[in-house]
């Protein structure tokens, strides 16, 4: 097929309620409404202070776009094609209607034979306000708002608690005249069927177009480095065909930490794909009655949560292998990187998927309250090993699955993803929705989600994309789907009954030992709170809103229905009752920043503490979706990691150390490298500034595995005194820390800075430091690190995208002598 742009300059109109234009403006496409009016009618700055209150009025209107373009021959069968149409849209031609829309999510093909002509023709688009057109529909019951639910549109710019309203209107993607009725490839599906040795069995399967009168269709394979592999030539007058094809000293495909990521290119006909050779499957051993995971699971579940999900009598894991290799999965959730995504840049996505494989990351998961990413997203993860799982687009409520229309949607949502996705090596498994059926489970004969599910989603799957797992919802396994101690769970299921109350209503003095209750098999969602970067912060807040009130802190964090308090309110109470009352604005800031380190700190350790019993753990959430100030994700809006970064990257290292404490200091060593390592293990404790060496031991940690190494009694460690656990060997090493109670901190010198040049600085310590705070629009090789008394350490930086040349802050914090 042969095509022509339509992309770039259009007309846009704004549309009074009788249908007459009521101003007009400059348009582009990819675009909308919103990034369209940026400048003109609605604030410079949509994301400085309050100023997104001012657009809010978008909503209700009608709005049309129109395109006059000229072709200079008429082929004799030509169609219009928008890749995303967002949402409820008629659409003419010359005058004629042509065909109307209302998904965001999938692509629209008209045929518009005998109504485009040679020489000038007129487009337009008039999009439907996606408020009034649900309005005096049944109201669906879910989070947030509800109207979003009769919508085939991004659910979370509704409004959510990281993300401001914005719902807007436009021609979201491409849009094209598509013609020719040449034979040849219309899609093409490749999967790893067998893995034997060296050899590698793939099957490629096709779908034809124009095929009645035959033809040859030509296949050919080329490795990663250009070479052909494989080269066949068939003759076709069939809709389909399928071919086996053997590839010797196949280079296999892993993550990132396990292996490289080499790519095939399948040419076949007039198409090309890039596809990685691997095999995936979901490990769900059941444990044994008596087992120490059985009895671990026991414990899970008379806790607070587990007492509220989990009403399973039968326990399993759930591990995921790639080549028969175990994985553990270190990630994050994802969600649209703009408001609007027209918005989003293939820079962009780089930019953040790039900074994910820096900390270390090895998966993330596409929410079902966003989008189906650009192709971008999925070849960046294939290229750089980050494993994805793909929610279908349906969050936090019970949709209208009892319209047959609403069933029809998703079908062809579900047909749109499958082609555009399944040949990612990437992408290891597709989700239902998310968190619809929290309360379900396999035997029960109906629960929310399962319609639609069984109806639309799994047939197609079964037809487009059968090599690839299909989970019904995420979380789902065991009863109820948010159970911990079978298949996947959400952490973030229970904030308000569990986490959030924790943090409210008591001290925290425990707060180490209440979060290594919160284990399960695979956590999906992992909730975590922290403030961004300063200079992120001064883009869109005013230094009183940062430093003397807590107005635009909320406005930016938005907040959750589902509490009696706001998100900003519990975050203070945890670096509060944590970190230390505050002194002042400067000390609550930091104290803001930092708690999600810890947050971070103690969550990860405790996970891989538990490596084998728990597989997975996937926080809420990698990126933001706008200036959000102290929100969930590890990487703000504008690309600049915040604290959490650097502790999931130290936690997600090969080689880790965490101390626990039972009836004595407990230290382990995780190794989740592919090869055993012999470790030194330094024991010290720090008490009044001063550090006491107390023992050395070398000792050997088997390839993924976590264990206790050695322990310390009690008595050994002095009132008062921080135990510190410092392991080298040769894959790097790691510093561990264990305090009694809680982690007050308090400001101290700054180290002093050795030397500083364009792309580092050197610092050294005069005395304890716990937490050196590395300021500006910078990414760090490492940052809230700490120093021990005439310790130097160097740091390589270099400027984050888009960032200007700030000043570089270097501050210390130690902790409270009590």
């Amino acid at each position: 097929m042969k095509t022509i742009s339509l992309n770039g300059a259009w007309m846009g109109s704004c549309l009074s309620a009788d249908g007459k234009e009521a101003f007009a403006f400059s348009g582009s496409v990819p675009g909308c409404v919103h990034t369209d009016l940026m400048g003109s009618h609605i604030p410079l700055d949509l994301y400085y202070r309050d100023n997104a209150d001012a657009c809010q009025w978008i909503e209700d209107r009608d709005w049309k776009y129109t395109k006059t373009f000229c072709v200079d021959a008429v082929p004799e069968k030509t169609w219009l094609v928008f890749e995303g149409l967002d949402t409820y849209a008629d659409i003419t031609l010359n005058g004629s209607a042509i065909g109307s829309a209302d998904n965001m999510f999938i692509r629209h093909r008209f045929d518009v034979s005998g109504v485009l002509r040679e020489g000038e023709n007129t487009l337009s688009v008039r999009f439907r306000s996606p408020v009034r057109e649900v309005q005096g529909l049944e109201e669906c019951s879910g989070a947030f708002t509800r109207e979003r639910m009769h919508t085939r549109r991004m659910q979370c710019t509704y409004g959510w608690d990281w993300v401001a309203r914005f719902v807007t209107c436009g021609i979201w993607r491409d849009v094209y005249l598509e013609y020719g009725d040449e034979f040849g490839v219309k899609n093409a599906y490749i999967y790893t069927e067998n893995l034997c040795g060296d050899l590698a069995q793939i099957v490629v399967e096709a779908e034809l177009e124009n095929y009645e009168n035959g033809g040859f269709i030509e296949l050919k394979v080329k490795a990663p480095d250009g070479d052909t592999v494989c080269r066949r030539r068939y003759f076709c007058k069939e809709a389909s065909f399928k071919q086996y094809v053997d590839i010797p000293n196949a280079q296999l495909w892993y993550p990132v930490g396990y292996g490289e990521q080499p790519l095939y290119t399948l040419e076949i006909g007039n198409k090309a794909y890039r596809f990685g050779i691997r095999t995936v499957i979901i490990e769900q051993r059941p444990d044994e009655i008596g087992s120490a995971y059985y009895n671990k699971c026991l414990e899970i579940k008379d806790t607070v949560s587990g007492r509220i999900y989990d009403r399973n009598e039968e326990f399993s894991g759930f591990r995921l292998r790639i080549n028969g290799t175990p994985i553990m999965c270190k990630g994050a959730n994802w969600v649209p990187c703009e408001p609007f995504p027209s918005a989003e840049t293939d820079d962009k996505i780089t930019t953040l998927l790039s900074l994910a494989q820096e900390a270390g990351l090895n998966m993330l998961r596409v929410w079902g309250g966003g989008i189906f990413e650009k192709p971008h997203f999925y070849s960046e993860c294939d290229r750089l090993g980050i494993l994805v799982t793909q929610d279908f687009l349906m969050a936090c409520g019970e949709y209208p699955e009892y319209k047959e229309s609403f069933i029809e949607q998703v079908r062809k949502e579900a047909e749109f993803a499958a082609y555009e996705l399944r040949n990612h090596p990437c992408l290891v498994w597709w989700s239902g929705d998310n968190e619809n059926a929290v309360f379900g489970n396999d035997e029960a004969e109906d629960h929310h989600g399962r319609t639609v599910v069984h109806n639309a989603i799994m047939p197609v799957l079964s037809k487009l994309d059968s090599k690839r797992r299909f989970l019904i919802s995420s979380p789902y396994g065991g009863n109820f789907y948010a159970s911990k101690t079978v298949g996947t769970t959400h952490n973030t299921q229970y904030l308000s009954e569990s986490i959030f109350p924790y943090i409210r209503n008591t001290a925290m003095t425990d707060y180490k030992e209440y979060f290594s209750t919160l284990l399960a098999r695979f956590i999906a969602e992992e909730p975590t709170l922290g403030a961004i970067s300063l200079p992120s912060l001064k883009k869109f807040m005013n230094e009183s809103d940062i430093f003397d009130d807590d107005g635009m802190w909320n406005y930016h964090m938005k907040g959750n229905p589902a509490l009696s308090v706001t998100l900003f309110d519990l975050l203070q109470d945890f670096a509060r009752k944590v970190l230390g009352e505050f002194t002042d604005g400067a000390d609550r800031y930091f104290k803001l920043k930092y708690n999600q380190f810890e947050w971070v700190r103690i969550t990860m350790e405790n996970i891989r503490r538990n490596l084998g019993f728990a597989n997975g753990l996937i926080y809420w959430m990698w990126n933001e979706c706008w200036p959000a100030s102290a929100g969930w994700a590890f990487v703000d809006y504008y690309c600049l990691p915040k604290a959490a970064f650097y502790s999931f990257k130290r936690c997600a290292g090969e080689l880790l150390a965490s101390i626990a404490k039972s009836d004595e200091y407990d230290i382990y060593l995780c190794n989740d490298g592919l090869s055993a390592r012999q470790v030194t293990v330094d024991l010290a404790c720090i008490k009044e500034g001063k550090v006491v060496h107390i023992a050395e031991h070398s000792v050997r940690i088997e390839a993924q595995t976590s264990s206790k190494v050695c322990g310390l009694p009690l008595a050994e460690l002095p009132e008062g005194a921080m135990l510190i656990c410092d392991i080298s060997s040769e894959c790097g090493c790691d510093r561990a820390f264990y305090i009694e109670g809680t982690l007050p901190l308090v400001k101290c010198g700054a180290p002093a800075i050795v030397e500083q040049t364009g792309n580092s600085i050197t610092l050294t310590a005069a005395e304890y430091i716990h937490a050196v705070e590395l300021e500006g629009e910078f990414v760090f090789e490492d940052n809230y690190f700490s120093l021990l008394p005439g310790e130097t350490r160097t740091v390589g930086f270099r400027c984050a995208q888009n960032g200007q040349n700030s000043e570089l802050t270097v501050t210390g914090y130690t902790v409270k002598a009590e």
